[in-house]
C-alpha cells in the first residue's frame, strides 16, 4: 500500500527522533564529586611534582667535606690542628681545600695571610709560608714565655694570662709586684716560646718585653669556662697583698727605720730565736744573745751553748732585730746564723741583774750540761 506524503514525513521524524534517544537512560556526577574529584588530580599531580624536584637536585648535589677555621684566626696566625675542622657544603667554583685525615697535619704550620672568621672556608690562596713575614705590614716576632705557673703544661691555642713576673724587693730596691699584664690566645707555640706576626708597633712592645720585665713573661692558662678579666683581679690582688708582706718583712721598724741610717753605718736585720724566753721579749728589752751550741759528736766536735754578748733592743718586731752597724759589725752580724748554723737565741735579763754574773753563771752550767751530754 502506497504511504502518502504526511505518512512519510511522520516516518522519517520517528527515526529520527528514535536515534536520539540512547538505549539506556545516562546518570550525570553531582557537582560536588565533580570538584572533589579535580582537588584530587591536582595534589597527585603537584606530589609527582615535588618528587622530581627532590630527585633531580639530588643528581645534582655535589657535597663534599671541606677544611673551614674552627675559630676566629687573626692575621699572620700559625695555624694547627686546633684550628681547623670540617663541614659538608655545596660549593661549585669557590675556593676551598678538601678535608682528609691528613688535612690538619698538611696545613698545620702554615699561616694565614688574612683574618679568617670560625667556619669560613680555608683556601689555598688564604696560606702562606710562616718564614715569609709578610703579611701586610706584619712583622715577625719570637717571644720567650715561662710556664712554670703551670705545672700540667700549656698548649697551642690555649687562652692565656701574660704575666710580669715581677722583682722581688730587698735592701737595696723595693723591687716590682708580680701582676697580669694581659689575655690572649696562644700562638704559635713550641714549648718554650711564641712566635707571632703582629704590626710594627706591637713588634716593638713584643721585642722589648723580656728586657723590660728582666725575664721571660709567665703564661698561666684560664680554666675552661673561666672569665679571665676575674681571674686577673684575683691575682693581682693576691700578688700585690704579697708583695708589700714581703717589703714590710725586709723593712719591719716601720718607715722611720731607714731614717735613723747614718754615714758608714749599714743595715743588717737578724731572726732571733725565742725559745729560751717563753714569755717572749719586747723593744727595748735588754736581752743576753745565745749561740745554741751543737752537740758532742757533731760536725766539728760540737760546742756547748753559750753567751754571745749583751744587746739592747732598740729596734725589735716579731721575732727579728734591727742594727745599723759600722761594717765590721756589720760583718759579724750578718754572719752570725751561718756561724752559728741557727738562728742566735735570746735570753731576757731581769731589771737589776748583773749581765756579766747572768752571762758567767749560765756558760758554766751549760758547758757541764754539755760535757755529761
Amino acid at each position: 500500500m502506497a504511504q502518502t506524503p504526511m505518512g512519510d514525513r511522520a516516518e522519517a521524524t520517528a527515526e529520527a527522533v528514535g536515534a536520539a534517544v540512547p538505549e539506556r537512560t545516562r546518570r550525570r556526577l553531582p557537582r560536588a564529586a565533580k570538584r572533589a574529584l579535580v582537588a584530587l588530580a591536582g595534589l597527585v599531580l603537584m606530589a609527582a611534582s615535588v618528587a622530581g624536584f627532590w630527585t633531580t637536585a639530588a643528581a645534582f648535589d655535589q657535597r663534599i667535606a671541606v677544611a673551614v677555621a674552627a675559630r676566629d684566626l687573626p692575621r699572620g696566625h700559625v695555624l694547627t690542628a686546633a684550628d681547623l675542622s670540617s663541614a659538608e657544603v655545596q660549593l661549585g667554583d669557590v675556593p676551598h681545600v678538601a678535608w682528609t685525615a691528613d688535612t690538619p697535619g698538611v696545613l698545620s704550620g702554615l699561616a694565614v695571610g688574612h683574618a679568617v672568621p670560625a667556619g669560613s672556608l680555608i683556601g689555598a690562596h688564604l696560606l702562606v709560608e710562616p718564614s715569609v713575614g709578610a703579611f701586610g705590614d706584619a712583622l715577625e716576632v719570637v717571644v720567650p714565655v715561662d710556664t712554670s705557673l703551670s705545672p700540667s703544661g700549656v698548649h697551642e691555642g690555649d687562652t692565656v694570662l701574660l704575666i710580669d713576673p715581677g722583682v722581688a724587693p730587698s735592701h737595696q730596691q723595693p723591687g716590682r709586684r708580680r701582676s697580669v699584664i694581659r689575655s690572649l690566645a696562644l700562638a704559635g707555640f713550641d714549648g718554650s716560646s711564641m712566635r707571632l706576626f703582629v704590626p710594627p708597633a706591637e713588634w716593638v712592645w713584643w721585642r722589648a718585653l723580656p728586657a723590660e720585665l728582666g725575664a721571660a713573661p709567665m703564661v698561666l692558662p684560664v680554666p675552661l669556662g673561666g672569665d679571665a678579666v676575674l681571674l686577673a683581679a684575683a691575682l693581682d690582688g693576691l700578688w700585690a697583698a704579697g708583695h708589700e708582706a714581703a717589703i714590710a718583712e725586709l723593712s719591719p721598724f716601720g718607715n722611720d727605720w731607714r731614717a735613723q741610717a747614718m754615714p758608714g753605718r749599714l743595715e743588717v736585720i737578724t731572726s732571733l730565736d725565742l725559745s729560751l724566753a717563753p714569755s717572749g721579749v719586747a723593744e727595748g728589752d735588754l736581752v743576753l744573745l745565745v749561740d745554741p751550741g751543737a752537740p758532742q759528736g757533731d760536725t766539728g766536735g760540737g760546742r756547748p751553748r753559750s753567751v754571745l754578748r749583751a744587746v739592747r733592743l732598740d729596734h725589735y718586731r716579731d721575732g727579728k732585730i734591727g742594727v745599723w752597724a759600722e761594717p765590721g759589725e756589720w760583718v759579724w752580724w750578718r754572719s752570725l746564723p751561718e756561724r752559728l748554723g741557727a738562728a742566735p737565741m735570746v735570753l731576757r735579763v731581769p731589771d737589776g741583774s748583773d749581765t756579766d754574773a747572768m752571762a758567767a753563771s749560765l756558760d758554766e752550767q751549760w758547758l757541764a750540761a754539755w760535757k755529761q751530754g
